[in-house]
C-alpha cells in the first residue's frame, strides 16, 4: 500500500493532478445531469423549478453570492449563472486535489475510491450541507428523481475522477 513516505512534492504533484481530473470529472458530470433533467418526468422538472424559484437561485449561484457578500463583493445580474459554475467547478476541482493528495499515500487508490468520494459529497453537500445552510430546499421538498439524477452525477464525478486521476499518474509514472 505504502511505497514510501511521500515528500511535500509528491503530495503537490498528486494534489494538482487530482484538481485536473477533478476539473475534468466536473467537465462530463454536467451534461450528464443536464440531459437526466431534460428526459425527468414534467411534473418532477416543475416541482424542482418551484424549490429554486422560492430560493430565488440554484443553489450554486446562491453560494457564489454569499462568498461575494463575505469579501464585500455582489455578483452582477448578468454574471450569476456564470458565478454558479465557477463555484461547481472549483468544488469538484478541490475535491479532484485532495483525493489526488490521498494518492500520493496510497499507490495504486483503493479501488473505487473517486466512487466513494463522489457519493459522499452528494449525501454530505447535496443532501446535507447546501439544506442545512439554506443554499437549497430541504430534501423533502424536491422530487425523488431530483436525488437520482444528483447521485448519478456525483456517482459518475466519482468514476471519471478516479479513472481520470490514475491515468494522469500512470502517464507521470506516479
Amino acid at each position: 500500500m505504502f511505497e514510501r513516505e511521500p515528500n511535500a512534492g509528491d503530495v503537490l504533484t498528486d494534489a494538482a493532478l487530482g484538481a485536473l481530473a477533478g476539473a475534468a470529472a466536473t467537465a462530463l458530470m454536467s451534461p450528464l445531469t443536464t440531459y437526466l433533467s431534460k428526459h425527468e418526468p414534467e411534473p418532477a422538472r416543475r416541482k424542482e423549478q418551484e424549490v429554486t424559484r422560492r430560493l430565488g437561485a440554484p443553489p450554486t449561484v446562491k453560494a457564489a453570492e454569499k462568498l461575494a457578500g463575505a469579501v464585500g463583493a455582489s455578483i452582477p445580474a448578468d454574471r450569476r449563472s456564470l458565478a454558479g459554475e465557477v463555484m461547481h467547478y472549483g468544488f469538484g476541482t478541490f475535491w479532484g486535489a485532495v483525493l489526488g493528495a490521498f494518492a500520493s499515500r496510497w499507490r495504486p487508490l483503493p479501488p473505487g475510491a473517486g466512487v466513494a468520494l463522489g457519493i459522499l459529497l452528494w449525501l454530505s453537500v447535496d443532501e446535507g450541507a447546501l439544506p442545512a445552510l439554506g443554499l437549497s430546499g430541504k430534501p423533502n421538498e424536491y422530487p425523488r428523481e431530483t436525488h437520482v439524477r444528483g447521485l448519478a452525477g456525483h456517482i459518475a464525478y466519482g468514476v471519471v475522477l478516479d479513472r481520470t486521476l490514475a491515468l494522469l499518474r500512470s502517464t507521470l509514472r506516479r
